[in-house]
């Protein structure tokens, strides 16, 4: 596990992140591309504090909101978010729940300062402040951690976001979690209001959706303990999740991978139940020459663009393949 102690005077990860930022120049918070509710929560909440601090810090994030269940979060808490900010080669940039060497990260101009991350890094990176921590299940958690520190009371809105964060990255704690995912969780359900978090989280298909489920399922294809499917989008980014998901529940699959394609590529979802077969290795195996992808072993996300998609029979048979290789080596 990549994760930077405190240093030799004590200083907690808070007090040694706003030491590497130049006050004088811009912050920019970027979230992974195409952001999820934990990403989001997280910047957001990590620029408030910045900003008690005197800081002036701006969450943004590169690609569409795919998210209907983060729209509806940014909508609710009313979530100052930027697309594109101010080209600036002055800018700072600390990158939140994402890493530009897992590829899920297209940097904004200006200096890559820090990485405060919870995925597996495919190597370790470099910048001057580093907190990347696989053992939480949550960005979220990290960044209430600093909050901590600080010692200031959080404000409800914000405690709502970072729980919706925690329950959406965790399934409402019903994945892996770690005792500071428990804890954070336990403190924030006090201080946020957890029927509208729950709310936001959940709110994730339309019915018009549930007709691609069916076809999605009628199409699918199952190899030894694995099963692929597309979904004939356009949908919404949480329906990928649902899907693969929903059919782990059959006990003979231990992984599951979710394909959507549109305009600008293939975005897909893995999940697995069985270490044997990590839904981390799975995608990055899957996706190596033709496209990105990043997260843990029990649940992985990736995107293939236009211009190297191999075609559909082409990408399930590298899944497939990649399963097989894991299932052989394992």
């Amino acid at each position: 596990m990549i994760e930077r102690e405190a240093g030799s005077l004590g200083e907690g990860r808070l007090a040694r992140l706003i030491a590497v930022l130049d006050r004088n120049a811009p912050i920019i918070l970027q979230t992974h591309d195409y952001p999820d509710i934990d990403a989001v929560a997280s910047a957001w909440a990590l620029s408030e504090l910045l900003t008690r601090r005197g800081l002036s810090a701006l969450p943004a994030y590169r690609g569409e909101i795919r998210s209907r269940s983060l729209l509806r979060m940014i909508a609710e808490l009313r979530i100052e978010l930027v697309a594109t900010p101010v080209s600036d080669a002055s800018a700072q940039i600390v990158v939140v729940d994402g890493s530009p060497l897992n590829g899920n990260v297209e940097l904004y101009e200006g200096s890559l300062v820090g990485i405060i991350d919870h995925h597996r890094m495919v190597r370790e990176p470099t910048a001057p402040f580093l907190d990347i921590r696989p053992d939480c299940a949550a960005c979220a958690t990290i960044v209430h951690s600093y909050w901590l520190e600080a010692g200031e009371p959080l404000p409800r809105h914000l405690a709502t976001a970072l729980l919706a964060g925690i329950q959406s990255d965790t399934d409402f704690l019903s994945r892996r979690a770690s005792p500071a995912d428990f804890d954070a969780y336990t403190a924030l359900f006090r201080q946020g209001d957890w029927d509208t978090a729950s709310m936001v989280v959940r709110s994730v298909l339309s019915v018009g959706e549930l007709e691609l489920v069916q076809r999605a399922l009628r199409d699918s294809e199952i190899r030894g303990e694995l099963f692929y499917a597309k979904i004939p989008g356009p949908c919404a980014q949480e329906l990928l999740a649902v899907l693969a998901e929903f059919v782990l529940r059959a006990e003979e699959l231990s992984a599951a991978v979710v394909v959507e394609s549109g305009d600008e590529g293939v975005h897909l979802s893995a999940r697995s139940k069985d270490c044997r077969l990590s839904a981390f290795e799975l995608v990055r195996a899957a996706l190596s020459g033709i496209g990105t992808g990043g997260g843990h072993s029990h649940s992985a996300g990736g995107f293939v663009p236009a211009a190297t998609f191999p075609g559909d029979r082409a990408l399930k048979e590298r899944f497939f393949s990649a399963a097989q290789w894991a299932a052989q080596h394992t």
